[in-house]
């Protein structure tokens, strides 16, 4: 089979056209991790807090990165859903979006533990490990192994192409709340910081969808 190349340029521009159709819906879906950051920043929790990050790592992450790569992917079969069939898809997934993402956390923290390249190198094999889940509906550990197998000679392709919607989404966010304050430690800074990422979320995760849509799809070489 011919090998297509995929340029991370390419796909990059293909997100910043898709997204717009789309990004009202996405932000609806990920708005809950804005108001639990809120929540969390302002500090007065108490003893509940550990048990509130708990509750939103473990489980809201999941459920929401579900719902947004459920409701993107579904946008570009041309089959939409609207954003509560998206969410009620994730809930049904949620235990196997559980286990990927506890799975996923415990390999990188090995991994990172075992020194930072081989961390890096776990997080861009197992990336996809989630979308495997939604989109191919795939148990915890098949999702694990899909996305092993998926970036497996691919590994500095997918980071390549990681770094670049990494640059292109986290520097802006990084720059202005320096200018908010150079120490980066006020509630101001922070609050820029958060409200920047839930914004860029849709982005990111559309970018995603099509790098894991166009890796699934073909033999890749990203330019």
């Amino acid at each position: 089979m011919t090998a297509q190349r995929i340029s991370s340029r390419n796909l990059l521009r293909e997100a910043f056209a898709t997204v717009g159709s789309i990004y009202v819906p996405l932000l609806t879906i990920n708005s809950p991790s804005l108001i639990f950051v809120a929540i969390n920043s302002l500090g007065k929790l108490g003893s509940a807090g550990v048990a509130f990050n708990i509750i939103y790592s473990v489980v809201v992450i999941p459920l929401l990165s579900g719902a947004m790569i459920f409701y993107t992917y579904r946008s570009f079969t041309r089959n939409k859903v609207t954003v509560g069939e998206a969410f009620s898809q994730a809930n049904r997934r949620l235990l196997h979006l559980i286990l990927v993402y506890i799975m996923f956390m415990v390999l990188l923290l090995a991994g990172f533990m075992a020194l930072i390249i081989p961390g890096l190198y776990v997080s861009y094999r197992l990336i996809f490990s989630l979308y495997a889940t939604v989109i191919d509906n795939s148990s915890a550990l098949d999702s694990l192994s899909s996305s092993w197998e998926l970036t497996k000679g691919r590994w500095w392709l997918v980071f390549r192409a990681i770094i670049l919607i990494t640059f292109v989404v986290a520097g802006p966010i990084i720059l202005i709340s320096l200018l908010i304050d150079p120490t980066g430690k006020s509630l101001a800074s922070q609050f820029a910081g958060n409200l920047l990422g839930f914004l860029a979320a849709p982005l990111m995760n559309v970018y995603l969808v099509l790098l894991y849509l166009r890796l699934r799809d073909s033999a890749a070489t990203i330019q």
